[in-house]
């Protein structure tokens, strides 16, 4: 474990040194904040009410109904709230009726929706003009941050791929990597202390931007492990990668080759309908965005999650099989 940890604690030293490193560990959540920033918006629609406690408790709950409803106490408190930066509506109650108040910068012209639901209680006996039918279309959040956390989450296990290939092609120059083979330090530990940044990296990314987009009650434990299954594929192409390449941008643009399936396997889990998706069994980030779709929905059960893990790590040995020569060779 020494040997190992030693390692590790070489990698760490000189990933800060790194500009490039220190972009690929902050990136993720740069990205992840805009996406909330882009997704929030859309709960600015939400209609936003300030009454005081005198409106009484069916206005309360109709208005509750239908709007963010927050009480206070006085009438001043109520023109303080209306004041503020968000966009809040105000209702007090008169000798005619109710009174709207706002402000009248607000991103939104909601004040004839408020004067409908103000009039509702007044006009429950009349006949309504139309009829409402509510049918569901299965989104239970916006599209956008469903889908684009999912998606940068799967995403996000390259970059500890690439964090692996960046100290491996730094190691051949400097020729560490060669001088590896004359030290007591075997092989199994060399690729340990290399590889643990790859697991740990994209697990922090993954629950930092789960954290950051605010999905609710998330299984936090589930999508870790499906981060960590995926990450096995990616690791062990930067394995293959770092070890053939002597150049740090060639490295990197070798790794490109990577955003092709995920990217394919992601957009094709969205667009291709149930019965083409057979077309995507061979990939795992595939079998990832869909496990991690129904963690963000809270909706995976465990035997989902080992499932779809368990398929993730056998294609994920497919490939290391498949490279293990190449990772071989390199190391010697």
């Amino acid at each position: 474990m020494k040997k190992i940890w030693a390692i590790l604690r070489r990698d760490l030293t000189a990933d800060q040194r790194d500009a490039m490193i220190v972009y690929i560990l902050v990136i993720p959540f740069v990205i992840a904040l805009l996406l909330n920033l882009l997704t929030s918006s859309v709960t600015n629609a939400t209609l936003h009410v300030a009454v005081e406690e005198t409106v009484g408790a069916d206005m309360m709950n109709t208005l509750k109904n239908y709007a963010q409803v927050e009480t206070v106490a006085t009438r001043e408190a109520l023109r303080e709230r209306i004041s503020r930066l968000d966009d809040v509506y105000g209702v007090e109650k008169t000798a005619e009726g109710y009174k709207i108040l706002r402000q009248g910068n607000e991103q939104l012209d909601m004040t004839e929706l408020l004067k409908i639901l103000l009039n509702a209680p007044a006009n429950a006996e009349l006949p309504s003009p139309l009829t409402v039918k509510i049918s569901d279309v299965g989104w239970k959040l916006s599209p956008i941050k469903q889908y684009g956390g999912n998606l940068l989450c799967v995403f996000i296990s390259v970059f500890g791929a690439m964090v692996i290939l960046i100290n491996l092609v730094e190691e051949k120059q400097e020729n560490t990597l060669a001088a590896m083979n004359v030290t007591p330090v075997r092989r199994w530990q060399y690729v340990t202390g290399k590889a643990i940044l790859g697991f740990v990296l994209p697990i922090l990314h993954g629950l930092g931007i789960l954290l950051i987009l605010n999905y609710g009650k998330v299984n936090y434990l589930q999508a870790a492990l499906v981060i960590f299954a995926i990450a096995l594929t990616s690791v062990t192409v930067g394995f293959a990668i770092g070890v053939e390449t002597d150049n740090i941008l060639g490295a990197i643009s070798g790794m490109k080759m990577m955003f092709v399936p995920i990217l394919g396997s992601v957009f094709g889990a969205i667009y291709l309908k149930e019965s083409l998706q057979v077309l995507l069994y061979w990939s795992p980030f595939y079998w990832a965005f869909k496990i991690l779709d129904k963690i963000i929905l809270q909706t995976a059960t465990w035997p989902e999650v080992f499932s779809a893990v368990g398929i993730i790590v056998a294609l994920s040995a497919a490939v290391m099989l498949l490279l293990l020569k190449k990772i071989r060779r390199g190391l010697n």
